[in-house]
């Protein structure tokens, strides 16, 4: 089966998904309206007693989960049918060859004391990261856990298991999607350089500290739309970068390190020079003034 082909094929089973999860949607809200109504009946009845009350209030606050949790599934589906396209052979080399090499050049580049969290995502939901400015948990994003987050804290790597974001949360190996993003993160205090070690660092809100956003690292397809969705949010589009790019961006530092040490060192000859030049001046000086006076 060609690539044509497949992405036929996955774009159908998407979209019978998609109609499957809008009905599905659809009974969660008719749930929910009803156990809404059911509740608004009886809250004000004082011949209700409390604890029949609060089981019809625990059950709308459990309709209006499931009517949440459904909410987030179809708009994923929806996004993925967005951005499925057929697989890119040049794309694909590019990816495969980051998914290999990236993590190794990550802990090899990376200054040691350039403190960096890493947060993986597929392309649909960096859109709605960069779009809201914010990397926030999935507990605060739906109002129940997806995952191991909890409220205010965002699953996170650094340069020394970055491998975990490449390997299971960037998007390289999800050949028909555009790959994902990974988003460079400062810490905003020691004890989120220390939380960071474990893997959890809290909320980031980009849009208000700009200078925690490191960067934002994709392949080379995704460079045009990931700046046009930055662009519209404000974020400084310097910060967006190939994985090469990302890479070149510290040999690039160290070649500036490089050359500003032997600037220095090449002014402390001068000024060495200069110094050497001003002492045999003046004893050049106090010897002529001597033999003046024994002419004398």
């Amino acid at each position: 089966m060609d690539n044509m082909s497949e992405y036929e094929q996955k774009k159908q089973l998407l979209e019978n998904n998609k109609e499957q999860l809008s009905a599905r949607l659809q009974n969660a809200q008719a749930k929910y309206d009803k156990a809404l109504e059911e509740y608004n009946a009886i809250k004000n009845d004082d011949s209700v007693d409390a604890k029949q009350k609060r089981k019809a209030e625990l059950k709308v606050e459990i309709e209006s989960k499931n009517v949440q949790r459904r909410k987030y599934v179809l708009e994923q589906v929806t996004d993925k049918i967005e951005f499925l396209r057929p697989v890119n052979e040049e794309d694909k080399e590019y990816r495969l060859r980051q998914y290999k090499e990236f993590p190794d050049m990550i802990e090899q580049d990376v200054p040691e004391d350039l403190h960096l969290c890493f947060h993986g995502c597929p392309i649909y939901a960096a859109k709605h990261i960069i779009e809201d400015g914010e990397i926030s948990s999935s507990v605060d994003r739906m109002g129940s856990e997806t995952s191991y987050d909890v409220s205010d804290q965002v699953s996170v790597t650094t340069k020394d298991n970055i491998n975990i974001t490449v390997e299971g949360y960037s998007g390289l190996t999800e050949l028909e999607y555009p790959a994902g993003c990974i988003f460079a993160i400062r810490p905003k205090n020691e004890e989120e350089i220390e939380s960071s070690k474990s893997l959890l660092i809290g909320n980031v809100n980009f849009r208000e500290n700009s200078e925690r956003l490191y960067s934002i690292i994709t392949t080379p397809e995704n460079i045009e739309r990931v700046s046009k969705w930055a662009e519209k949010s404000g974020i400084d589009l310097s910060k967006i970068h190939t994985y090469d790019d990302f890479i070149k961006s510290f040999d690039k530092d160290k070649k500036i390190d490089l050359l500003q040490s032997a600037i220095e060192a090449t002014e402390q000859t001068r000024t060495g020079e200069i110094n050497e030049q001003v002492k045999n001046i003046k004893e050049q000086q106090k010897e002529n003034e001597r033999d003046a006076e024994k002419a004398q």
